[in-house]
This record gives C-alpha cells, sequence and structure tokens, in this order.
C-alpha cells in the first residue's frame, strides 16, 4: 500500500518593508500537513534571525510561530513599526 503524503496550500501577502520573494508580494506556498508559521517562513527563505522580528496574520488573528496552518489559509506578514 503506498501512502501520500497530505499537503496545505495557504496564500501569503508580504506587506512593504519585507523583502519580495521572487519578486511577488503575493504568492501561494504549498506545505506538509501539519506545518506550522515558523517552517513557512525558512521554506520561504527568511532565516532565523529574520523570523524573530516577523509578525504574521492568519486570517485577522495575530499567530505565534507555532501556530499549526491549515489548507487555504490566508497570512499577510510584516514587521512591527517603531518610531516615535
Amino acid at each position: 500500500m503506498v501512502f501520500e503524503s497530505m499537503s496545505i496550500r495557504v496564500k501569503v501577502e508580504l506587506l512593504p518593508g519585507l523583502k519580495a520573494i521572487q519578486n511577488k508580494r503575493e504568492f501561494d506556498v504549498e506545505l506538509p500537513e501539519g506545518a506550522n508559521v515558523r517552517d513557512l517562513f525558512l521554506k520561504i527563505g527568511f532565516s532565523e534571525d529574520e523570523i524573530e522580528h516577523l509578525r504574521v496574520w492568519v486570517g485577522k488573528n495575530l499567530a505565534s510561530l507555532h501556530t499549526v496552518l491549515k489548507d487555504s489559509d490566508d497570512l499577510i506578514v510584516t514587521v512591527p513599526l517603531s518610531g516615535g
């Protein structure tokens, strides 16, 4: 019996202030089922150091690096704003 690994597809939008991925700010990413936000960041090319400074919303909820993603999730990624 052959088992196919299950995968999910999520939509990612990178807001200004972040590097574009392959010159795109919006794109779909395929991940293995059970993948979390950290897995996504690594897959699309962010380094461990960069990941610590990113914020991500899954739908309308601020998510942590450990948030498990589901098929068809919409993510918005940004960096915290600072200034004064």
